[in-house]
């Protein structure tokens, strides 16, 4: 383990147009500490707080390290039968069922091969005494020969439905139809079957259309609304550019491949922000801590090839207050971030960094 720590301050950002806001420092700014508390993580994926008072992450080959308040390894979870890690797929999130203290239930997403071909999965598992155990599966995402696109990144919603993202894999043509599982955010019950207010259906678990490789996906605490951040296209699919961060509303189709940065059209819904060139957004989370009170139920977005975390705040209607960019090429690309049990802001690299920030 390694530790590094830092003193920054964080400036405030004026408002802009929701497109290419411009990020600049203003007085009034939380003095927060920056600390590298573990190192050496092997591709981690996603940071979660558990309702066990510990900190998961899950590294992408298939191990969850759980560690103490105190960034202590406590143990390591490898248990998930059928894995396996394909290209840009793997392990990729972790999500608690909203009543884990009384059901221990969780749930993972990871690739599974079928036939040749892989696929995003979503498996729930009883976690008791250190262990998981009786696997259910829950929902299947595309299948495909591709490596790339698998998404996927899941949450529940204040309704008690579990929402899970899921990319494209390259099969845009896929993306806007709705009885393909391809680029889509999917709703289903916590058993995995499918409510009967779906937007689509009784019968159909999709909840939003249109997405290209949505690898962020979370709840705002004050609104109980979705959003999602996913990457734009990069030159082979269209012009590059054209990351978005969406505003999920139920039915709705976000455009891909029709409607993006480049062009324009009716019945598509606009991102609530688009970033070119690319900054390649990841995980994303609403900060609900109360170690850093200045950016409380803010929106963050961990970016890869922009090398930074993306501070959003947003007014009560959903429109964009401000943006700010942390950390700027510190730690590289940004794979995920999360809100730890004792408040603060936890964020992991592609380094194989956990950075806390406080």
């Amino acid at each position: 383990m390694r530790t590094r720590s830092k003193l920054f301050i964080i400036g405030f950002v004026v408002a802009g147009l929701a497109f290419g806001l411009a990020d600049f420092a203003a007085s009034a700014a939380p003095a927060v500490t920056e600390k590298v508390v573990v190192s050496n993580l092997d591709r981690p994926w996603a940071v979660t707080a558990g309702p066990d008072g510990n900190i998961w992450v899950a590294e992408i080959d298939g191990r969850v390290k759980i560690y103490t308040p105190a960034f202590v390894l406590q143990r390591e979870l490898t248990s998930f039968p059928d894995i396996s890690p394909y290209g840009q797929g793997g392990l990729m999130d972790i999500v608690f069922h909203p009543d884990f203290a009384s059901n221990n239930l969780v749930y993972f997403t990871y690739t599974v091969e079928t036939a040749g071909k892989h696929h995003s999965q979503v498996n729930r598992f009883k976690y008791s005494g250190g262990q998981l155990s009786e696997r259910k599966v829950i929902l299947n995402g595309p299948t495909g020969d591709d490596g790339a696109h698998f998404g996927s990144r899941l949450v529940f919603g204040r309704d008690g439905k579990l929402y899970a993202s899921f990319g494209e894999r390259h099969e845009k043509e896929k993306a806007p139809i709705a009885t393909e599982m391809h680029g889509k955010v999917a709703r289903v019950n916590d058993d995995g079957t499918i409510p009967q207010d779906n937007p689509f259906g009784p019968t159909n678990p999709v909840f939003t259309k249109g997405h290209r490789n949505p690898q962020g996906l979370d709840m705002n605490p004050v609104t109980g609304e979705l959003y999602v951040s996913e990457h734009g296209p990069t030159g082979y699919d269209a012009p590059p550019g054209g990351d978005e961060v969406n505003h999920l509303k139920a039915g709705s189709d976000y455009g891909w491949p029709t409607y993006h940065h480049t062009t324009s059209a009716a019945g598509f819904v606009a991102p609530l922000l688009q970033y070119t060139p690319s900054i390649a957004p990841s995980g994303i989370v609403f900060y609900t801590g109360s170690a850093i009170p200045a950016w409380k139920n803010d929106l963050f977005v961990s970016a890869l090839a922009g090398a930074h975390l993306l501070r959003v705040r947003l007014a009560a209607d959903g429109s964009v207050v401000e943006t700010e960019k942390l950390l700027p090429r510190r730690y590289g690309r940004i794979r995920d971030v999360g809100t730890s049990p004792d408040g603060s802001l936890l964020v992991v690299t592609d380094n194989g960094d956990l950075v806390q920030l406080k």
